[in-house]
């Protein structure tokens, strides 16, 4: 583990070219994400954005099952999270995970600007855009 990257038992969160890259692998489809866990995410995060506002790309390919309401509402309502997410760049590759996550970002999360992709290069353009017009607007 590098200064640049955090790990976790089922997550990787790294900061490369002004991103950061959040990566979780759960194979377990019982397994739900709980708030005590998404506390340690969160503090993981905001650790590698330093204060800087900051596109999250979220590769969820590796992963199945899903998260409780109070985990999405802690990720979604996160003073720290919305102090420096710009946006939110998904990869995912299975029609169930697509669901989750739009029906995520439409009940608790809709404001931040977001993407769903299939492959990462797509996911990487879409967060180097939305930090460069970021950046022309600050």
């Amino acid at each position: 583990m590098s200064d640049n990257s955090i790990l976790f038992e089922k997550a990787k969160f790294k900061m490369d070219k002004g991103i950061l890259f959040c990566e979780f692998f759960n194979t377990d489809m019982c397994q739900r994400l709980h708030e005590e866990i998404v506390h340690l995410y969160i503090q993981a995060m905001t650790a590698l954005c330093n204060g800087n506002p900051t596109p999250f790309l979220i590769d969820v390919r590796k992963t199945t099952g899903t998260y409780t309401i109070h985990a999405a509402k802690l990720f979604a309502n996160s003073p720290e999270l919305k102090r420096v997410r710009i946006s939110e760049a998904y990869v995912l590759d299975t029609n169930a995970m697509k669901l989750l996550i739009s029906s995520y970002k439409r009940i608790y999360e809709p404001l931040t600007p977001f993407v769903i992709v299939n492959n990462l290069e797509q996911a990487i353009t879409f967060c180097l855009e939305s930090k460069k017009e970021h950046d022309t607007v600050n």
